[in-house]
């Protein structure tokens, strides 16, 4: 608790400065995977132009100079992008920046593993749905499944005792799976998994997304269902799901399950795939990069550039006019998408993190539960 409040007291002073804190970095927007619940994979502008390694490799000391903490190697499947991943990794880590990488492993070798683990890879968030054939109808992609149990395998096996990279499963949960939710965990209990993250849904209205055009630019947001249903919960599965809940808390499995994320939803998130709106610390803080190097406030409005870093330095980008801009429309709530945003719960305000404690006291003295809302 005491680490969590220093941090988000850090991002506190980030967010009134304006100043970017972490970073999502899109190596590629291609994927290998066709999830149900995400829509990166059919981007038509897959084929955008993307960085070479030289090129990235000249960005990290800027971020390192402006004094980014940590990177997200992002994507599609930025293991499309072996011929950067790796040495970016190694350059992000001997600048004091913590790496990120999360993957759906589908080309997660014993041998990119470890090379990701010789390069210095902080963490590693591998995406596991569902167990066996429920992963791969999930993902979309037939043998997903069987490729991301080898990875956790071999991260598992070749890190060692070094406890690096620490090794963090995430799963999210919606119609599709979440009653199969307590088998995954039965799965993951015999490998030394460092937690496991259950992430909400998130579904973007069509009519929120219109109503969110910027100064020409329209929002992208990829989370989103790709097979023309929504994978949100009747009402019926929502009370299914957290009974779901309330029987694996019961149960204390081994593996550390952090469920907050869900204490900052309602039951309209689950049902109706929209989330209680309050100032947003991610297009302030977070810096978002696209493939071939512009700079967005936010990684749902790619088209929304407000500098490139390869012509300008971070420095003159994060917080010009372009981008107060696009924050004071967001504060005014000129952006009808921050409803469905979901990301936003990945990085919380100081006051949201003090409301969490408060509710998980409350719980523990019997006067709270997930669902009383």
């Amino acid at each position: 608790m005491y680490h969590e409040l220093a941090n988000e007291l850090h991002r506190e002073r980030h967010h009134r400065e304006v100043r970017a804190l972490d970073c999502i970095a899109f190596l590629t927007y291609r994927c290998t995977s066709c999830c149900r619940t995400c829509t990166i994979w059919q981007r038509e502008g897959s084929g955008v132009a993307e960085l070479s390694p030289e090129q990235w490799l000249e960005i990290v000391p800027d971020l390192a100079r402006y004094g980014l903490r940590s990177f997200e190697i992002f994507g599609g499947d930025a293991l499309l992008r072996k011929d950067v991943i790796f040495d970016l990794t190694s350059a992000c880590r001997e600048s004091g920046i913590a790496t990120y990488f999360p993957t759906n492993a589908n080309l997660c070798d014993r041998d990119t593993v470890r090379r990701l683990i010789e390069a210095g890879l902080g963490t590693v968030y591998l995406s596991i749905d569902d167990v066996d054939e429920g992963h791969d109808q999930v993902r979309g992609v037939s043998g997903t499944f069987v490729k991301v149990r080898e990875a956790l395998e071999n991260f598992a096996a070749l890190r060692g005792e070094r406890e690096l990279p620490r090794i963090i499963v995430c799963t999210t949960l919606s119609s599709l799976n979440f009653r199969n939710f307590p088998r995954l965990l039965e799965f993951l209990e015999k490998y030394p998994v460092d937690a496991v993250y259950p992430r909400p849904l998130g579904e973007f209205s069509r009519d929120n997304i219109e109503n969110s055009r910027l100064d020409g630019a329209l929002p992208e947001p990829y989370f989103a269902s790709s097979d023309g249903e929504s994978h949100l919960m009747s009402p019926e599965e929502l009370g299914e799901m957290y009974r779901m809940i309330e029987g694996v808390k019961r149960k204390r499995p081994r593996l550390y399950v952090n469920w907050r994320t869900y204490y900052s939803t309602t039951d309209a998130t689950f049902l109706r795939g929209e989330y209680p709106v309050r100032e947003c610390r991610v297009a302030s803080t977070v810096l978002t990069i696209n493939p071939n190097g512009d700079v967005v406030p936010c990684p749902f409005f790619r088209s929304y550039v407000i500098g490139n870093l390869r012509q300008n330095r971070l420095e003159e980008i994060w917080g010009n006019v372009k981008h107060r801009s696009f924050l004071r429309t967001q504060c005014e709530g000129g952006l009808a998408i921050c409803r469905n945003c979901n990301t936003r719960t990945y990085y919380t305000s100081l006051p949201e993190t003090l409301s969490y404690y408060g509710k998980r006291a409350l719980e523990r003295a019997g006067m709270y539960r997930l669902g009383n809302n």
